[in-house]
């Protein structure tokens, strides 16, 4: 009966293990809010698909690093980001700053999001290094294999349009 039991554990343990393997996203919906999908890296930080309010052109990617990206302003930072999915070559973009968190939108000319999207799909790993202050960069990796499935939840739910 003892190992009839464990038997059932690690079954039940290997059956998890494979759930997670199959994609690093896990999901979120407050009452009442819009789905969110993220993935975390090894040092802690988050990349999260969401929107603030269903709506065209809502969806926006985040970045939150667990220390702070840059000092407090009252204003958000555009700083430089370099791109990297999976081996390809490092794509130059500009992305928001605010505090501890990093953001891909498209707004006032920044096409940031439009470009992640390009190659998010299809990536098994995304690699940002952030270009954050006086030469000082911030490097995160985040396994973002299954993304599809994460931005059409997260377009359905937002009611805005999938990237074309």
């Amino acid at each position: 009966m003892r190992y009839l039991m464990l038997g059932a554990a690690l079954a039940a343990v290997s059956a998890g293990a494979y759930a997670q393997a199959a994609s690093p996203w896990q999901y979120y919906e407050p009452a009442g809010g819009t789905m969110q999908a993220g993935v975390v890296a090894a040092n802690g930080a988050q990349l999260i698909l969401k929107c603030d309010k269903p709506g065209k052109k809502s969806v926006y990617v985040v970045m939150v690093n667990p220390e702070p990206l840059v000092p407090p302003a009252r204003d958000a930072y555009i700083l430089p980001t370099e791109v990297r999915f999976d081996e390809s070559a490092p794509q130059e973009d500009r992305w928001r700053f605010i505090g501890n968190s990093a953001m891909a939108l498209n707004a006032r000319g920044q096409l940031a999001l439009d470009r992640l999207m390009d190659g998010l799909p299809s990536a098994s790993k995304l690699r940002l290094r952030m270009y954050v202050e006086r030469g000082r960069t911030i490097e995160v990796s985040f396994d973002v294999a299954g993304a599809q499935d994460a931005i059409n939840r997260v377009y359905e739910s937002c009611k805005d349009d999938l990237p074309s």
